[in-house]
């Protein structure tokens, strides 16, 4: 008779992925990673900055011996304002050497559950079971596409998610589809690549206003706290997910738009206004291929004729993306609004399987949309794990 094992499998290496497994080695919990460390990130332009703070860029590690600060004394440097995307790829480098050291890249293609176990097979052909799976497979699954750009090809349309090399655009008249950090910082790097650039937004352009932090001093600290996400007032809330998980789902709902609402940041700014067309309070309707570009139809009745459109449309979180859970697990997962429901310790309604980053922000805020979010979850799921040597599980929270 096949014995069960104890092992638990991390689906993911990137910041939540790596720091959850940081947690659950420093407890002597048996524990594989599978994914290719910041595969997403690695992908990103190399000229990109980060839109998180200083404070809220740090991996986790239980005994915080491998924060931002550590790395940079490490190397003899200092805080980044804003962190070039580089210097943090590197940084997560150094962090998963030290606290998470043997990565299997091999993605999983399958995750199958008997009822007592998870089953696993590898894209290599290995196979494996686990007693507890953690998915932190980030958001790179749940990229958005407007309707009207679903059946375009990618060689005149795609998510910006999709480029990393921006040079071949040079001299050429594109768009950019969206008015939040990505969409923007595209809008910048495509400009500086040399291209011709405009803006088209649904709303406003908004920029991030943090008067209080520049101008409170010290003081600053009682408005924003070391996470960074959301306004004065919202953020202390938004940075506990147990607290926010115990609201009502309507004022979550209201605090998670009014948190991550389209914006820009301000050490963006100058590098966008003045330099790009902007468009906002517009929406294409209709992109037909013409030639070797697009016809574009817009709600104000004008047109444009472009080269190629980028879509910074953002990422809408759905368990059924995920393909390589299987169709009778997925059916056992309660879901709302394509989220899993969860307990208190990241749990699915299928025991011992745990969903991080976008997918819990239904139930633990926009904090899961950030690296922030990831000491909470990895703090969480370590000690449940460590606690359920049998097949018990917490209640779920809902609505």
């Amino acid at each position: 008779m096949k014995q069960p094992t104890n092992t638990t499998v991390v689906i993911g290496a990137g910041p939540y992925g790596l720091s959850i497994a940081a947690h659950l080695r420093a407890k002597n919990i048996p524990t594989r990673v599978f994914g290719k460390t910041m595969d997403f990130w690695q992908k990103m332009p190399a000229d990109m900055y980060l839109k998180s703070f200083w404070s809220a860029a740090s991996l986790s590690d239980p005994a915080g011996k491998y924060t931002l600060d550590k790395y940079a004394a490490s190397i003899g440097s200092h805080e980044q304002r804003p962190i070039p995307l580089p210097f943090f790829l590197e940084y997560c480098r150094w962090f998963q050497e030290h606290a998470v050291p043997d990565i299997d890249p091999t993605y999983v293609q399958s995750l199958t559950h008997d009822g007592e176990q998870f089953h696993m097979e590898l894209a290599d052909g290995r196979s494996l079971d686990a007693s507890h799976v953690v998915v932190a497979t980030g958001i790179a699954p749940f990229a958005n596409l407007p309707e009207y750009a679903r059946n375009l090809p990618p060689s005149l349309a795609s998510h910006t998610q999709e480029h990393t090399d921006l040079t071949p655009f040079k001299g050429r008249n594109v768009a950019v589809v969206g008015r939040g950090q990505s969409a923007l910082e595209y809008a910048a790097l495509l400009h500086e690549a040399g291209a011709n650039v405009e803006v088209i937004a649904r709303g406003p352009i908004i920029w991030i206003n943090r008067k209080l932090y520049d101008r409170t001093g010290p003081a600053r600290h009682i408005f924003y706290p070391p996470s960074d996400v959301g306004p004065p007032g919202l953020n202390w809330v938004i940075a506990y997910p147990q607290i926010f998980s115990r609201l009502p789902e309507k004022m979550r709902d209201s605090i998670d738009k009014r948190a991550v609402r389209p914006a820009g940041a301000q050490w963006l700014r100058p590098r966008v206004e003045g330099k790009v067309r902007l468009t906002p309070e517009t929406s294409i309707v209709k992109a037909t291929p013409q030639g070797e570009g697009l016809h574009c139809e817009l709600s104000d009745g004008t047109t444009r004729d472009i080269d190629y459109l980028f879509l910074g449309t953002g990422y809408q979180a759905d368990l059924d993306t995920l393909q390589f859970i299987a169709p009778e697990l997925r059916q056992k997962v309660l879901t709302q609004d394509g989220s899993p429901l969860q307990t208190l310790s990241f749990e699915s309604s299928v025991p011992h399987l745990y969903f991080v980053g976008a997918l819990s922000g239904f139930t633990f805020g926009p904090i899961c949309r950030f690296v922030a979010g990831s000491g909470a979850a990895a703090h969480q799921i370590a000690q449940h794990v460590a606690r359920t040597s049998t097949h018990t599980s917490d209640t779920l929270l809902t609505a």
